[in-house]
């Protein structure tokens, strides 16, 4: 599952970073109907892949805490989802409302509510979080796994009648 989504947030990077391109040719008509459709779907892979890594860590979570409270564990592996998530939700949060608002602004600047430099600016910003935030979710997802696979073969262990 982590691999799917992170190449569905690279799909998405990817895309936002041919989108900043073709935006140069944008005051031609024909590239500016693709500068959009790019965007739009940029927009809509970025916005997925980060939300979607952010419940599929939450909902991680939920699960390792409740088989540890269920098996008597303690709370290690809460305080480990927990710190994971510290070190990837403020990235991932502040990257979805740049990926928004980049989009919003586009329109303004299209219809020349703001300066062109403004939107241009922001689509340089945004894809640099995105680059940060998928580097982030990279490692942050490999030491998801990690812990799955730690309480899966400790639960394993406990199952057999072995000490933890």
């Amino acid at each position: 599952m982590a691999i799917a989504l992170l190449t569905l947030a690279l799909m998405g990077t990817f895309a936002l970073a041919g989108t900043i391109v073709v935006g140069y040719r944008a005051p031609n008509p024909g590239w500016m109907k693709l500068h959009f459709l790019g965007a739009l779907g940029a927009t809509t892979l970025l916005v997925m892949a980060h939300s979607f890594i952010m419940f599929f860590l939450i909902a991680t979570g939920v699960e390792l805490k409740e088989m540890e409270k269920s098996l008597g564990w303690g709370d290690s592996f809460r305080r480990r989802t927990v710190a994971f998530k510290s070190r990837v939700f403020p990235a991932m949060t502040g990257t979805l409302l740049l990926v928004m608002g980049n989009f919003i602004l586009g329109a303004a600047a299209h219809t020349r509510a703001i300066p062109a430099w403004i939107h241009e600016g922001l689509a340089w910003i945004t894809l640099a979080a995105c680059l940060v935030t998928l580097y982030r979710e990279y490692g942050v997802l490999g030491d998801n796994n990690r812990l799955i696979g730690e309480a899966a073969q400790r639960r394993r262990r406990a199952g057999a009648g072995e000490s933890p």
